[in-house]
Order: C-alpha cells, then sequence, then structure tokens
C-alpha cells in the first residue's frame, strides 16, 4: 500500500513539473495590442509579464532552500535518485529568469518604437 501511495506521490509530482516548465514560455501578447500596432500596451504588457516571470523565478529559488532545509524528503522520493530536487528548482528558477530577461528587453523595444509610431 505505501508503495502505491509513493508511486501516486511520484507521478503527481511529475505532472506538477512539467506543468511548471510549460509555463516558464512566455505568454503571447494580447492580438489586439499587436493588432493595432499598440507599443504603449504591448511595453505595458511585457513589464508585466516581466514581473510575474521573475515572481516565478523567486518561487522556484524559495522551493529550493525548502528542499535544502528537508533533505531527508527529497532522499525518499520515488521519482528516481537521479533527480535532485534543488537542482531541478535552482534549474527552473534560471529558465524563468532567462524568459523574464527576454520579456525585459521586449519591453524595452516597445518603449523606444511608441516614440516613433
Amino acid at each position: 500500500m505505501r508503495r502505491n501511495w509513493n508511486f501516486l506521490r511520484g507521478v503527481a509530482a511529475v505532472l506538477m513539473m512539467v506543468g511548471v516548465v510549460a509555463c516558464a514560455v512566455i505568454a503571447s501578447p494580447p492580438q489586439d495590442l499587436v493588432a493595432k500596432n499598440d507599443h504603449a500596451g504591448l511595453e505595458a504588457w511585457y513589464v508585466k509579464e516581466t514581473a510575474h516571470l521573475r515572481q516565478r523565478a523567486k518561487d522556484m529559488l524559495v522551493m529550493a532552500e525548502e528542499y535544502q532545509k528537508n533533505p531527508e524528503a527529497v532522499s525518499r522520493g520515488v521519482l528516481s535518485p537521479k533527480i535532485d530536487m534543488v537542482q531541478h528548482c535552482q534549474s527552473l528558477a534560471a529558465i524563468y529568469t532567462k524568459a523574464a530577461d527576454e520579456a525585459e528587453v521586449i519591453a524595452r523595444a516597445h518603449r523606444d518604437m511608441k516614440g516613433h509610431s
């Protein structure tokens, strides 16, 4: 029975990780702003997206710290002894940070373009 419970916990954890990684991509801006060539609106959207991605990165680093505080729980994981949850969280934080940096560049580009429209 305990083995089945651990298996289900492992499956749930994998599904959550896949969902988190899938969400790491910068969301698409509203198409109406793109269609109207609304650089001010697009700048605001990307600024908000940057903040959202930076918060996700911060959340992943907090999660990594929690795993570091309680390594016993991680070592009992059913996923695989090869999966290092601390490293996994740190990797996701890096992905979110890179996406935030890219969103910030796009926001800056729209800021520059709104003066030329």
